[in-house]
């Protein structure tokens, strides 16, 4: 699976659970808590592979 693909299943995930957290877990602290983590790591990844892929294009 490329990283690209991988992303696009993350987002329909995270869409499909907004159904059951608009619902049932919007007074739930550890769910807050664990889209949080998911979000700051998974904003620093990106910044991540953007830093290295700006790195490689200098290089060229």
């Amino acid at each position: 699976m490329t990283a690209a693909r991988f992303h696009y299943v993350m987002v329909a995930v995270w869409v499909l659970l907004l159904i059951p957290t608009l619902l049932w877990w919007k007074e739930s602290v550890l769910w807050v808590a664990a889209m949080s983590l998911y979000a700051n790591g998974a904003s620093h990844l990106s910044a991540a592979k953007a830093s290295r892929a700006e790195e490689e294009a200098k290089k060229s």
